[in-house]
């Protein structure tokens, strides 16, 4: 017995299945807005063939077509939704950039022209260009020297900046200005304590080099730490030359506490050096 529907001769559920061919045809409009009637099966007729009406001619070939368009349509989507697909995968890759782990590291810090290349000392460097600020004066310290700047006399004056590196674990270095010697006196005396860094002949480098003699504990908010006596190094160069000038070892007079505890203090403090002691030690090389 055949179910109502059937083409003759045909199990059901064959190709030539009225429902699935409907079926497919409102698939194809949810997906792509197609026209369902384009699709839709044409009526049995009487006698159980096919047929689109009196005279309508229509053979095998032709109901087959529409089934072949179905086909080739569905092909299309299949491929733009694969194509979509895979495009929002490969920006999702590049857009979302590496993860913060696959980051390369970051460069290390270049040593100073004093490190040894291969066992041999590299010596200092001489600068392509005149002292521009204060920073460039701080590289004097690390092994550069400004041919352009004037030149250190025997006599005086030669204007003087003082570079310090206060902390042992400190990466940076400021300018330190004694002044009493630089504001207490005519101009004369603040253009050579306090000179523009351009006219400088002198660089001084004052470095913490070692730790001496626990003093006292000092507090500064929640933080603290134990002072303890400052071992510094005074070496001072010609800007233009890179020549030594003087070295000195001394120990900080200034057993005081601190107002601020800097983060960069490390785990203990240093007794600083007084102005007193480098205007002593300064005085004859920088006035004459």
């Amino acid at each position: 017995m055949r179910h109502a529907g059937e083409t003759p001769g045909g199990p059901a559920g064959a190709p030539g299945d009225d429902g699935e061919v409907g079926g497919l045809g409102a698939r194809l409009v949810a997906l792509g807005g197609l026209e369902l009637g384009e699709f839709d099966a044409v009526p049995a007729g009487p006698d159980g063939r096919r047929d689109g009406g009196a005279g309508s001619g229509r053979t095998a070939e032709n109901e087959a077509a529409p089934r072949r368009r179905a086909l080739v349509i569905s092909a299309v989507v299949a491929v733009a939704v694969l194509g979509f697909f895979g495009t929002a995968a490969y920006l999702f890759v590049n857009i979302g950039g590496t993860s913060p782990a696959a980051s390369p590291p970051l460069p290390p810090r270049k040593p100073s022209a004093s490190a040894t290349e291969g066992g041999v000392a590299a010596g200092p460097r001489a600068a392509g260009h005149g002292v521009r600020g204060e920073e460039d004066l701080h590289r004097v310290c690390e092994d550069w020297f400004y041919p352009s700047a004037p030149k250190f006399r025997g006599e005086g004056p030669n204007p003087v900046v003082i570079s310090e590196r206060a902390a042992p674990e400190a990466e940076y270095r400021t300018v330190r200005t004694l002044n009493q010697a630089a504001f207490s006196g005519p101009a004369a005396q603040r253009r050579t304590w306090a000179p523009e860094p351009a006219q400088a002949r002198l660089v001084v480098c004052l470095d913490v080099i070692g730790a001496g003699k626990p003093i006292r504990d000092c507090a500064s908010g929640s933080k603290t730490l134990p002072l303890v006596e400052g071992r510094y190094r005074m070496t001072v160069y010609e800007v233009a030359t890179h020549r030594k000038v003087a070295e000195k070892d001394l120990t900080g007079a200034d057993r005081a506490c601190p107002f601020v505890i800097l983060s960069s203090a490390g785990n203990q403090l240093h007794s600083a050096v007084k102005d007193r002691q480098l205007l002593d030690l300064l005085r004859e090389s920088v006035e004459g």
